[in-house]
């Protein structure tokens, strides 16, 4: 393909050669002390035409595209349960290609050691997912630094609900529960938090993880941030668990630089599901009064700069599925712990998106921290469902684990999403090939083992990894 880079390229080199003077190129050739002026000057008109043929040749033939690898090295903050960090290092598992250039997103799970021992500079991007336990690490000034110093010297920042509560201003209201986090926040992004203990934050104490949660929709205005360029005006449904609302500071500090909306939110969480305070009555639960939230209007998404660096806060979950229809469910876990009995909830629906459905924003605003092109709006995925962290004795998950652990024979079960081709490695060996669900029946011998799923579209590839340790 004849690009115009590389016809003005061309075409500039033909005009260095017709106007380098003779006396140049007659240095540039040892000629016999034999050969006379005339010789020399016959030469190097030859020589000067064989060029020009090359270079004619080379206008005209197509260009080769040199391919350059770059990697975006990325530190997913773990301090309580791993399997948050988890939740986020498997969408950012992937590679784009993209004018020549392949982009890969390599992910690794970091801890409060990491930090306090000053190797955030041997990544280009943190990432905090949502967690409590990150105001305790952030109380410690030597954390706080650490972080906002990556930052501020030019490295990317991505907070998710409880992280990007962490970025934030924190809570304007003067005296309240909340405003105890008020010192452990970092005041990297120019926004205060709504996200009260009492209304926002039931939607998280009360919510059964794995079926809590709920849709809600987010609208996309116009902005200049690439991050939800060609979705600008629509409605996107992304999966909320008491994560706040943001808005303006007004905040003065050279440093900070103006806030972009990425989404806004466009429902309330307690219209969407309604949740209850409860009391008992006669040995029956009534409800006593309704949890109500105000975070409508308010942010669910901003861009922003802090010093030399890029920071991007969620208040909902792009990393997990969402649904596009359903109801809230509320039942007591714990009734004969009355008065103090538990109420958490569900959210019920037989229209759930694919894992990957919202994964894109996670992997967007990577390139966008780290100062890349874009990749692709997809939902592109290769995800391990089974064998999750638990003990599996023949097949059935009896306890929970922090790691995979497995007694007799194993199947293991995903979906390579949005696949062109894929395929399942075990130990490195092929062991399926093929795209859409997975499951595959094996017995493994004992010792740790690697699952590793891959799933390849265009110019797009994306992969899950899983260490089981098998016990016989």
């Amino acid at each position: 393909m004849v690009t115009a880079s590389s016809i003005i390229m061309n075409r500039s080199l033909i005009m260095v050669f017709m106007r380098m003077p003779v006396q140049h190129h007659i240095r540039t050739r040892s000629v016999p002390p034999s050969c006379s002026k005339d010789f020399n000057r016959e030469w190097f008109i030859t020589m000067k035409r064989v060029l020009l043929c090359v270079l004619v040749i080379a206008l005209t033939a197509p260009t080769i595209q040199a391919t350059e690898n770059v990697d975006i090295s990325v530190a997913i903050y773990f301090s309580s349960v791993r399997r948050f960090a988890e939740e986020i290092e498997e969408p950012l598992q992937y590679s784009w290609t993209h004018e020549g250039a392949t982009y890969t997103i390599t992910p690794y799970i970091i801890s409060k050691r990491e930090v306090l021992e000053g190797k955030l500079s041997s990544y280009d991007i943190l990432v905090i997912p949502g967690s409590g336990r990150h105001y305790l690490d952030a109380l410690n000034p030597r954390w706080r630094s650490a972080v906002i110093s990556f930052v501020e010297n030019g490295g990317g920042y991505l907070g998710i609900c409880g992280g990007a509560n962490l970025a934030s201003m924190g809570f304007q209201e003067p005296l309240s529960p909340n405003t105890l986090l008020n010192r452990s926040v970092l005041k990297i992004a120019n926004v205060y938090v709504n996200d009260e203990q009492g209304e926002e934050w039931q939607y998280l104490w009360r919510s059964n993880w794995r079926y809590g949660g709920l849709p809600l929709n987010v609208s996309i205005p116009q902005n200049d941030n690439p991050i939800f360029g060609g979705l600008y005006g629509d409605l996107r449904s992304i999966r909320y668990w008491g994560g706040p609302g943001m808005y303006d500071a007004g905040k003065e500090d050279a440093r900070l630089g103006p806030v972009t909306p990425l989404a806004i939110y466009a429902e309330e969480p307690m219209d969407v599901a309604p949740l209850h305070y409860w009391k008992w009555e006669g040995g029956t639960a009534v409800p006593a009064r309704n949890i109500t939230t105000d975070i409508r209007g308010q942010y669910a998404a901003i861009a922003t700069t802090y010093g030399n660096g890029r920071v991007v806060l969620f208040g909902p979950h792009p990393e997990r599925n969402t649904f596009f229809d359903g109801h809230v469910e509320e039942f007591p876990v714990r009734p004969k712990l009355a008065p103090f009995t538990w109420f958490i909830y569900n959210w019920v629906s037989d229209n759930a998106s694919v894992i990957s459905y919202n994964w894109w924003m996670l992997r967007r605003s990577v390139a966008w921290l780290a100062g890349y092109d874009m990749p692709p709006i997809s939902e592109i995925a290769a995800h391990i469902e089974e064998p999750a962290y638990g003990l599996y004795i023949y097949g059935r998950k009896v306890i929970p684990s922090q790691h995979a652990l497995v007694i007799g024979p194993l199947t293991i079960t995903g979906v390579l999403v949005d696949a062109e081709e894929g395929g399942v490695y075990i130990d490195g060996e092929l062991a399926y090939e093929g795209t859409g669900n997975v499951e595959i029946s094996v017995h493994l011998v004992p010792g740790i083992h690697c699952i590793k799923m891959t799933a390849q579209r265009g110019n797009e590839a994306a992969w899950g990894e899983r260490t089981i340790i098998s016990l016989g």
